[in-house]
């Protein structure tokens, strides 16, 4: 625990000493709780969060740094389509995603670290039942999912393979969705092909970069987002584990996609047979306004530019066969390899480690 002194002298440094304007009308127990929340934030590590966060907000509304005028689409070389593609070549993916699968060279890793508050409920997306005739919730058709994938493989290949399935929570989550499987005979699967973890809790910021209070003795907690995997996987030395299964390549998804197709043998057929480090399932948009966000190149780079950063005329543009030129709708839907993950998280924590001591 540290001082009131110490926890102002942590404050000021990265300009956040209002956390503190309600010291004289709080209770001692509840002082206890606030210095125990400041005592967890690093303070340079905080201030550069304040700061990205006043940074993003400003990228949002400033006209000097439009993307659009560097933006190009993928290059056709290194896009696959379900819908365009051939019987033999889709042949081709799908056999070698059964076979990596087969040789337990494969996993999914589910973000699962928000609340489904937005859909009207206080517990984890994943335990929503989405009013199928079946009751099912979004959790056990993803289980349902994993042992059909796992079956497909074994009955082609003649062996008993495995898809281990990470579950990235968060605080909140956590703790819910372990009872829940639990509860729930985990759908069948078993328990140890099963890494639940946590991700990192963040104060959250408003636009002028100043944190938020939920209470007067409580700092407004959210988890780190999506982002947050790579240290995540640092901190619970998930990537060790995968080594320790064999496994080589990882498919990475969000919890609220019902559709979505876990270890999907044509998206890891397509991205191994082309040698990927990283890879995105992308849907095609439905008009140039959708809201949702492209994958493209920005300099040179791949990257996902969210649709508010993309002006209409850029979104209305067209290649010469009359299709949209950035229309490949990102659905938070990817692919890793081990070896990838690795190099990133590597250097993410050497940039931590130079930039925090």
């Amino acid at each position: 625990m540290i001082s009131f002194e110490e926890a102002k002298a942590r404050l000021e440094s990265a300009g956040q000493s209002h956390v503190l304007q309600f010291w004289a009308e709080i209770s001692a127990d509840d002082r206890s709780a606030l210095l125990e929340e400041i005592c967890q934030l690093e303070p340079k590590e905080l201030l550069e969060h304040c700061r990205a966060a006043v940074a993003a907000a400003s990228r949002h509304s400033s006209a000097d740094v439009r993307l659009d005028a560097r933006m190009e689409p993928v290059a056709p070389e290194f896009i696959g389509s379900v819908r365009k593609s051939d019987k033999e070549t889709l042949q081709m993916w799908n056999d070698e995603g059964l076979l990596q699968i087969s040789q337990n060279r494969v996993a999914v890793l589910l973000l699962a670290g928000g609340q489904g508050t937005r859909l009207g409920v206080s517990y984890p997306k994943g335990m929503y039942n989405v009013g199928l005739p079946s009751g099912k919730t979004l959790y056990q058709i993803q289980a349902e999912l994993i042992q059909k994938v796992q079956e497909l493989a074994n009955e082609k290949h003649g062996c008993l393979c495995t898809v281990p399935w990470y579950i990235m929570t968060s605080e909140f989550t956590l703790g819910p969705t372990e009872k829940f499987f639990k509860d729930n005979a985990y759908f069948g699967l078993c328990p140890s092909n099963m890494v639940m973890f946590e991700q990192r809790m963040i104060p959250a910021v408003g636009f002028d970069g100043k944190i938020i209070l939920e209470k007067k003795n409580k700092i407004a907690m959210a988890p780190d987002g999506n982002g947050g995997l790579y240290r995540a996987l640092v901190d619970n030395k998930i990537l060790e584990d995968m080594e320790r299964r064999g496994v080589e390549y990882l498919h990475v998804y969000c919890v609220d996609n019902i559709l979505v197709k876990l270890a999907d043998p044509f998206f890891i057929g397509f991205c191994v047979n082309k040698r990927a480090d990283c890879g995105a399932k992308v849907v095609n948009k439905a008009y140039p306004a959708e809201p949702v966000g492209v994958v493209c190149r920005v300099d040179g780079l791949y990257q996902v530019i969210e649709y508010s950063e993309i002006q209409p005329e850029t979104a209305e543009l067209r290649d010469p066969r009359g299709e949209l030129l950035f229309s490949a709708g990102n659905i938070c839907n990817h692919f890793f390899t081990r070896g990838f993950l690795q190099e990133v998280t590597t250097y993410v924590s050497n940039i931590l480690f130079t930039h925090y001591t």
